[in-house]
């Protein structure tokens, strides 16, 4: 305890470079475990960006364009199917419900969707199901009414009872928009940091009648039996059966269906963005070694700083080996209060910024204890530390004490 308290006054007495060398450990450890936290967050926001959904039903393809266009409204539909096949779907054992997806039109560049009213029902986001700010859902879908997403709300300012045109295709064409048949914004949903802010929600029937709309006004009954959705969102009684439900898809006589299971093909998607992951966790790397080769650097300048006090510990009686205690001890001391310190900063700044994340990049993040990938990073940040601040260490371990105590005339 004795020389615990020493190390602790020699520490005070030279806080100076010591709190410089903490801040700079705490800063490099919140960015590596901001790096870790993000990147875990990211995942599992981009994983819940749909949820509820047991099965994505559409045309047979590639199963990332069909998530990438349905889920994210990404790119453009190979081929649409039959809605008839809504029927077809409900009709089997394993099937709760099925939600039709229809896309193709935007407002203002933001997708509109052709829903049925049960999609603000059995659909989820982040986990949780889909809530209005404002207003009510589409509960007539012979009407044309709209809800809008968060951030389309926001961004073009629109009110409930406004009334909005829609554009055919993503209106860079001639004559594309929709201006004869206004839509009235019924309702206005919460942010959830998913595709769904951005896009615009309208009934099948709604979204049908745009294009059949003859002189003599809209034709709902005529149009149903010919039309056309992107995708159907499925899910199932029992989660158990979705490899049942995918055969009996798969066998529906001349339909060319496909039904992906939304979680295996986000997963595949997002290893395909490796790269950028791998680089932040070089750039973090980075940042960490070059703390602990400052760390190290430091010591040693405060070590040649500190040849005559370390001599005087020796004419009390330290023996060598205290000496080298009394250097690993410092790096330890620094090194785990830095890391205390990067962990508050890091739970300040996502509690800070958890908003922003959800609302501007759908990432859902919010404070907690580190993870145990995240322990054992600190733990083999501390280990390095000792080994670096081994090299002064032992050259405290080796000093002569006559040589110190009368240092040689220059």
């Amino acid at each position: 305890m004795v020389w615990l308290r020493i190390a602790l006054l020699s520490a005070l007495a030279r806080k100076g470079g010591l709190l410089i060398m903490v801040l700079s450990t705490a800063i490099s450890v919140a960015i590596l475990l901001g790096v870790f936290k993000i990147r875990d967050d990211t995942k599992t926001s981009f994983s819940n960006a749909i949820s509820g959904v047991d099965l994505v039903v559409g045309a047979k393809g590639s199963p990332t364009e069909l998530i990438l266009y349905s889920v994210f409204h990404i790119g453009r539909a190979t081929n649409t199917i039959a809605a008839s096949y809504e029927k077809s779907l409900m009709s089997m054992k394993p099937v709760a419900w099925v939600v039709p997806v229809q896309l193709g039109d935007s407002f203002r560049g933001y997708p509109v969707v052709g829903t049925s009213i049960e999609f603000f029902t059995h659909i989820k986001a982040q986990g949780r199901h889909l809530e209005l700010s404002e207003g009510k859902v589409l509960t007539d879908p012979t009407l044309f009414e709209v809800v809008l997403g968060a951030n389309v709300a926001k961004n073009t300012q629109l009110k409930l009872g406004e009334q909005i045109a829609i554009t055919h295709g993503s209106g860079t064409g001639p004559k594309q928009d929709h201006s004869n048949s206004p839509f009235r914004v019924v309702g206005i949903l919460k942010p959830n940091g998913t595709p769904i802010d951005n896009a615009v929600f309208i009934s099948t029937n709604a979204f049908d009648a745009l294009h059949d709309i003859e002189e003599g006004g809209i034709q709902f009954a005529k149009l149903n039996p010919d039309s056309q959705v992107s995708a159907f969102y499925v899910g199932l009684k029992d989660r158990g059966s979705v490899f049942s439900a995918r055969r009996q898809i798969d066998a529906l006589p001349n339909a060319g269906l496909m039904g992906v299971m939304p979680g295996v093909a986000l997963d595949d998607l997002w290893s395909t963005m490796e790269v950028a992951e791998n680089a932040l966790l070089i750039i973090s790397l980075g940042v960490l070694i070059t703390t602990i080769l400052g760390i190290t650097a430091t010591l040693l300048v405060s070590l040649e700083n500190r040849r005559r006090e370390l001599a005087i510990f020796r004419a009390i009686g330290a023996k060598p080996y205290q000496l080298l205690r009394l250097v690993l001890f410092e790096a330890l001391l620094i090194s785990l209060i830095g890391i205390a310190l990067g962990w508050l900063m890091l739970q300040i700044a996502i509690l800070l910024s958890a908003d922003y994340f959800r609302t501007s990049w759908g990432v859902v993040t919010s404070i907690g204890l580190p993870t145990t990938h995240d322990l054992l990073s600190l733990l083999a940040l501390v280990i390095v530390v000792l080994l670096c601040a081994c090299i002064p260490a032992i050259k405290a371990y080796r000093m002569a004490l006559n040589e110190e105590l009368n240092p040689p005339s220059t």
